[in-house]
């Protein structure tokens, strides 16, 4: 009975051989005599360093001294072997040979407990992240030229490692760059002359990188397939390296060795984690002055579109008043009047910019009627009258096609809607009405009300406060009613009038190294009083000439036989030698009579108009006195 209950096991004979179980016999000094073929690929060590050898050639860090074969039973031990890997080892006696035990091995988990127990100061490493994170910092705070010897000394205090360094890798070249090394291996080897070095010829530093993936050599002088290292490098007892990868590519490698302690897998993921946010610490100061550099671009870029898009709104604005002499100069005055009503509303800069471009081209459908009903000089019969009503849906579609950054195909088509539903062209009401077109509207009745027309003088500012008051509330937004009766009673309209809205006197540029004689060439070339000079690199405005200074150079005696030669020395001098470094500058958002009063306070006979870098134009007494006489007669009460 008993032999037969027996026979329900399995012998070591009828063991699969797929089953791969690791073991040795080992004697009692620890010598291995035999071993199966699993414990050979596990070791991965040829078997002539295993065989007939002690168990320590097979697995370097086991400690020999440590370990009591037991007389029975079986005696457990854990110790890391030489790729790092955690290894639990069992021992048993040989039941029919005395002197001698099975070893039977089997690879670890790295959570399990008795790691932790073989390393203390893992569990330290984790509880003291403030440590840790202070190892980061050294790195982000350290200077472009430090950053990575920095990050290697840091890595050392990660690993309790002795020496360490980090290369960078190049995929397309394949090509290894030599880049820092710890300050412990620059006092114990001469580091080599090379920077460069294929990756097929580089040393064991960059085994991880040819496995993309950590590598640990905790016994580095066995190693059968190691590359060697170049003469005069210190010696290599024990070794741990792991890729660095950004955006899923390998550019680097950072490497430790010679520590006390065996290596494992645990630090190589923490030295992996490292690696990669010591990476993006490098990166991240780079990214962000390509994203500075391409912010900048895209935004020079869109301010030219805008500059550009304010030229084009302006020119089709003058192209409307073309066609309808008597209104010329409407849109700008609803433009003006409406920016000044979205300012006092809160309106951001963005949006004001879009009220403003609408209301330039409000009426840009008008293109559409026949020019002898917008002149005619009486009212218009009702089918007149109803042909012109067309002009917001009109004026809708032309613009239809060009995608805005702002809503102007709406303010163009909703700007004669009224809030009880009796606008055109689709009788929309409060909430529907885009509060722009509301802004738009109520301008737009303003500069009608007090402008001349041909069949009637202006109407003056008591009838426009009385035709907005009627309709407060039921055909006008009150609030804009409100302000925009304030902002007309208390201004003239000279004063509501911005400098770009001027026709303002032209102004070339010249270079620093220009002689006077070719600056008056180009300034006569150009028909223009006033050129700016720009700087060689920012091209930006540094000084200012005129005719009148370069007038103030030009000797009478120029032309004179025994004058000639020295005289020719004056026109020969540059721009940079005789320029006004001082100038006084305007903004084109400037309103006309601030302008006056700048012009008066600097005793200039003109003021640069300058939107950034860009210069604009200039603004003469002249322009100026012709601006008041232009609004001094639009405001006279009739």
């Amino acid at each position: 009975m008993l032999r037969q209950k027996f026979s329900q096991f399995l012998t070591s004979n009828e063991i699969p051989h797929s089953m791969a179980i690791a073991w040795a016999v080992v004697d009692e000094q620890l010598v291995v005599k035999r071993l199966s073929e699993a414990f050979y690929q596990s070791v991965r060590k040829p078997i002539s360093q295993i065989l007939n050898h002690k168990l320590q050639q097979s697995y370097s860090n086991i400690a020999e001294i440590d370990i009591t074969l037991p007389k029975s039973g079986a005696q457990t031990y854990h110790w890391v072997n030489d790729r790092g890997v955690g290894v639990q080892g069992v021992f048993t006696p040989y039941e029919s040979k005395s002197g001698l035990w099975c070893l039977n091995v089997s690879e670890l988990a790295l959570d399990d407990r008795w790691l932790m127990d073989l390393h203390p100061d893992y569990e330290h490493a984790i509880q003291s992240s403030d440590e840790w994170l202070q190892q980061i910092e050294a790195v982000i705070t350290s200077s472009p030229s430090d950053v990575f010897k920095v990050a290697v000394n840091q890595a050392l205090v990660l690993t309790d490692s002795k020496v360490g360094y980090l290369h960078l890798y190049d995929e397309r070249s394949d090509e290894m760059t030599l880049t820092a090394w710890s300050d412990s291996a620059l006092k114990m080897c001469d580091i080599p002359q090379m920077t460069h070095a294929p990756l097929d010829e580089a040393g064991i530093w960059a085994d991880s990188i040819r496995t993309q993936e950590a590598v640990i050599h905790n016994d580095y002088a066995t190693e059968h397939h190691k590359k060697g290292l170049p003469d005069g490098h210190f010696q290599l007892n024990s070794h741990m390296s792991v890729p660095i990868r950004y955006r899923n590519h390998i550019v680097g490698v950072i490497g430790v060795g010679n520590r006390v302690k065996p290596y494992t897998a645990v630090d190589a993921k923490s030295l992996t984690i490292f690696a990669s946010i010591m990476w993006h610490c490098v990166e991240l100061p780079k990214s962000m002055r390509v994203l500075t550099k391409q912010s900048e671009v895209i935004r020079s870029q869109r301010e030219k579109l805008s500059h550009t898009l304010v030229q084009l709104i302006g020119a089709v604005s003058d192209a409307v008043e073309l066609k309808d002499a008597y209104t010329a100069g409407h849109q700008k005055s609803v433009a003006q009047i409406a920016y000044l009503i979205g300012e006092r509303l809160g309106l951001d800069t963005d949006r004001l910019e879009g009220l403003k471009l609408g209301a330039l081209i409000h009426d840009i459908g008008k293109l559409a009627i026949p020019s002898q009903i917008l002149t005619k000089p009486a009212r218009l019969t009702a089918e007149e009258y109803a042909l012109v009503k067309m002009h917001p849906q009109q004026g809708a579609d032309v613009v239809s096609e060009v995608e805005f950054p702002w809503p102007i195909k709406e303010m163009i088509l909703q700007h004669h809607e009224r809030l009880d539903g009796s606008g055109y062209p689709a009788g929309l009401t409060d909430d529907e009405i885009l509060l722009e077109a509301k802004i738009i509207g109520v301008a737009d009745v303003a500069d009608s009300v007090l402008s001349h027309r041909p069949y009637r003088a202006s109407l003056g500012m008591s009838k426009l406060v009385e035709i907005l008051n009627s309709g407060k509330g039921t055909l006008f937004d009150s609030h804009i009613v409100e302000v925009c009766i304030e902002l007309l009673s208390s201004h003239q309209v000279d004063n509501i009038t911005r400098v770009a809205h001027l026709s303002l006197a032209p102004v070339t540029t010249v270079e620093l190294d220009h002689s006077l004689f070719e600056a008056r060439e180009l300034m006569t070339a150009a028909g223009v009083k006033v050129a700016a000079v720009l700087s060689e690199t920012r091209r930006s405005i540094v000084g200012v000439v005129d005719l009148h200074l370069l007038d103030l150079w030009h000797s009478p005696l120029l032309d004179t036989a025994a004058e000639r030669t020295i005289d020719r020395n004056i026109e020969n001098r540059r721009v940079h030698q005789v320029m006004h470094h001082e100038f006084p500058t305007i903004a084109p958002s400037v309103i006309v009579k601030d302008a006056v009063d700048l012009l008066d306070k600097h005793d200039s006979d003109y003021l640069l108009v300058i939107e950034g870098d860009e210069v604009m134009g200039c603004i003469t007494w002249k322009i100026l006195a012709n601006a008041h006489v232009q609004f001094d007669d639009l405001a006279m009460p009739h």
